[in-house]
């Protein structure tokens, strides 16, 4: 993680500290972070700042982003109107390295002692004295297979470097897998589609897995292996590319059979199709891609954008960051609306989703993000993600927000409360919505005992100098009633952190309030983030 080495004071802030605004009045404890007192004392008096129309220090954060992953990112015009979930199979078979000729996957001693190694965990099924055994007798051996871009598990295998026979292949007996012997390529040809066959048994669809369906060009593909693997023609593939592949190839699999769209109102996105610009990231922390759109009100374009025309006066714009894309991204034209009518400040609105070939509405796939991978989700919107755009949109991030909601207002409340730890600040601001601190993907994860302590945050300060807003349905306790155990219920876990944040202010300036809407768990969102836009709230 990219941590906090120096807070950076602008001239800016000292102003700012000087005109007597101020967030939460209890000074931060000294041993917080490196700094002098007083500029823990303008963190505190910048982030209780509201939105201001006065003209600002444009500020550049540090990007932490490797070369690889900055050339990585893609920039475009809007893309969701045309259901690219539904196109991102062909277009990743497009930039498949493995897309044309035959890789084998081939295994040398070496390499499995050094798997051995490396992951003891995938062999923990073995006793000791089997584990000596198999370091024994591991050799030479053939892992899997890729033609023309399409991949091939192990059960058929080609004799690679092995002269006790030309190949085998595994059938079920018994319940058992048990091996049999091809003796040439015309034995091959002949038993092939007769195997195929076999393997088409819903029995074997964890055993004999390909991403082709079509038997000709499998059969085609398998006679290509043998006679690559005979001849030594092949290319060789990275140890456990075919493992990954399939995993991929599964987790898609079961992707499928879910929607992945994203919830649109076609016709107000339409509207706003030219306002929006598409960001692709790829972040090696998560090891996944991300979409990003970011959308300005009109009136703005030139202004917030940096260097779009040299002749206008820059102008900063705070930004407020919209997690759950998937859902989101459908708000970002009524957000656009209030701004134009002139209900609301203008602002910028970023939302950040999955990649489209995930289901992003998936819990399993938002818990990857949210809860297993919260620090690393944090480390790419802080170190990489908002300096990124802030080189290219003059963005006020003293006043700018984070919103989650559920899984991912759990997040909201992580990135919240381990702010303090990082040199850029990107936000003054967060919004926790209907947080599931409840939920199985929370309470299973290592550090929820931090969790329920704000990850300690108030033993490194004396108080939040961020402002922070809880918000929640009060009928949603009884959608999840059954999930809560021992655990606060939503509405409980919303007062509780609110108590928790104001208990360290000065009661006349508290840094953290709440808001319920007559609402279940998700119905009251578009509501309350029009309410705060337009500073209701």
């Amino acid at each position: 993680m990219k941590r906090i080495t120096r807070i950076t004071v602008t001239a800016l802030s000292i102003l700012m500290l000087i005109q007597g605004l101020a967030g939460c009045s209890a000074k931060r404890d000294s041993q917080s972070i490196p700094g002098s007192e007083d500029s823990k004392s303008i963190e505190s008096a910048v982030a209780g700042a509201s939105l201001s129309s006065e003209v600002k220090t444009i500020v550049t954060l540090k990007n932490h982003m490797t070369e690889q992953e900055k050339s990585q990112v893609t920039e475009g015009p809007l893309q969701v109107l045309d259901e690219p979930w539904n196109l991102s199979q062909e277009k990743k078979k497009e930039s498949d390295p493995y897309k044309e000729g035959v890789f084998l996957e081939i295994w040398e001693r070496e390499d499995q002692l050094r798997d051995i190694e490396e992951r003891p965990e995938e062999y923990s099924y073995m006793t000791a004295e089997e584990m000596e055994e198999y370091k024994k007798n591991t050799g030479r051996s053939y892992a899997g297979a890729i033609v023309d871009g399409r991949s091939y598990a192990t059960m058929i295998v080609p004799a690679v470097g092995n002269d006790d026979y030309y190949g085998i292949y595994y059938v079920r007996e018994n319940g058992q897998l048990v091996i049999k012997e091809i003796k040439d390529f015309e034995d091959l040809k002949k038993r092939l589609p007769e195997i195929l066959e076999e393997y088409t048994k819903d029995e074997y669809k964890y055993y004999f897995v390909s991403d082709c369906t079509d038997r000709e060009v499998m059969e085609k593909d398998i006679l290509r292996i043998f006679q690559a693997a005979d001849e030594n023609t092949y290319q060789k593939l990275p140890i456990r590319t075919t493992k990954q592949r399939f995993d991929k190839y599964l987790q898609d699999k079961a992707n499928q059979e879910q929607d992945l769209s994203w919830e649109l109102d076609k016709d107000a996105v339409k509207a706003i199709k030219d306002q929006v610009t598409e960001y692709h990231f790829y972040d090696e922390g998560l090891d996944r891609e991300l979409v990003v759109h970011v959308a300005i009100p009109k009136g703005h374009e030139s202004s917030a954008v940096k260097a779009l025309s040299p002749d206008v006066q820059p102008e900063v714009l705070p930004a407020l960051v919209l997690t759950d894309a998937v859902w989101r991204f459908n708000d970002i034209a009524k957000l656009l609306d209030e701004m134009e009518a002139g209900r609301a400040k203008p602002q910028i609105l970023i939302s950040i989703g999955q990649d489209y070939s995930i289901c992003n509405s998936e819990n399993m796939e938002r818990s990857a993000v949210f809860c297993e991978g919260k620090d690393k989700f944090l480390d790419f919107i802080t170190d990489d993600l908002m300096p990124y755009l802030s080189e290219k949109y003059n963005i006020d991030f003293e006043n700018s927000t984070l919103f989650g909601h559920s899984l991912g207002g759990v997040f909201a409340h992580y990135a919240a409360f381990n702010s303090d730890r990082y040199e850029n600040q990107p936000f003054g601001k967060y919004i926790i919505g209907s947080p599931a601190f409840w939920s199985p993907y929370s309470t299973e994860m290592k550090d929820f005992k931090d969790q329920k302590n704000d990850y300690g945050y108030f033993d490194r300060n004396q108080a939040m100098n961020k402002k922070i807003l809880i918000t929640g349905g009060t009928d949603e306790n009884e959608d999840y009633q059954e999930y809560f155990g021992e655990n606060d219920s939503t509405l409980d876990a919303i007062a509780h952190l609110e108590e928790r944040v104001n208990a360290h202010c000065d009661p006349a300036n508290s840094m953290a309030r709440s808001k319920l809407y007559k609402s279940h768990h998700y119905q009251y969102i578009p509501d309350m983030l029009k309410e705060y836009v337009d500073e209701k709230i």
